[in-house]
């Protein structure tokens, strides 16, 4: 995979091959050897409205023109910026193929899936959502992935279930390096999501003291 997606031998047709296509589906790795599938036309609105929603809290709770008490004001700024930390962290859902590795990250926790481990990957139905099988049985989704209206253009939910099978194959062709084949589960921490979840925990506090006292 380090000549990049394109240059696999990967027959499908994504869309029109157009140099922007061919750079778009490139996905070459980085430094760390980790290829980032992310669907950036998702990813970018959702953190520019996270974003937005901190700015109204924090406008909210400064604003002392306003007839609303502090209390208030700070408890109204808590809510706003618990919702932009949650749409934040809609926005980290995302594959990234590590050496010997699929990791599947969602809101909350990433699923670390062993190339060892995986026994198919598939659909279940014409355009159902795309579904990692192992060898122990257990099912992985990735619907996050399918249904998007740029797929009419640069098909992006095969792109996915492509490079995975490649890096299936590239490990197959190359052993070693993966690990002792456990699906692992992991907590997944974002700096952007967790100053807004402390904002707003510092905004419920303050608010809810301010309240108390007035």
């Amino acid at each position: 995979m380090g000549s990049g997606l394109w240059d696999t031998g990967l027959s499908d047709w994504y869309g029109p091959a157009t140099p922007m296509v061919r750079t778009f589906r490139g996905y070459r790795p980085n430094r760390r050897g980790a290829v980032r599938l992310v669907r950036w036309a998702r990813v970018l609105p959702l953190r520019f409205l996270a974003c937005v929603m901190a700015a109204i809290a924090v406008g909210t709770a400064l604003d002392e023109d306003t007839s609303l008490p502090v209390g208030d004001r700070l408890m109204m700024a808590a809510l706003l910026l618990a919702l932009a930390s949650l749409t934040w962290r809609f926005s980290l859902v995302k594959v990234v193929l590590r050496p010997g590795r699929i990791v599947r990250f969602g809101a909350y926790r990433h699923t670390v899936v062993p190339v060892t481990a995986v026994n198919r990957l598939h659909r279940e139905s014409f355009r159902g959502g795309l579904r990692l099988e192992t060898a122990d049985g257990e099912e992985i989704g990735f619907r996050w992935f399918d249904g998007s209206l740029w797929d009419l253009l640069y098909d992006f939910s095969e792109v996915c279930a492509d490079a995975m099978r490649a890096q299936v194959r590239s490990a197959v062709r190359e052993p070693g390096g993966a690990s002792d084949g456990r699906v692992e589960r992991r907590f997944t921490w974002s700096a952007g999501a967790g100053l807004f979840a402390a904002g707003a925990v510092a905004s419920l506090l303050a608010g809810f003291v301010a309240l108390v006292r007035g």
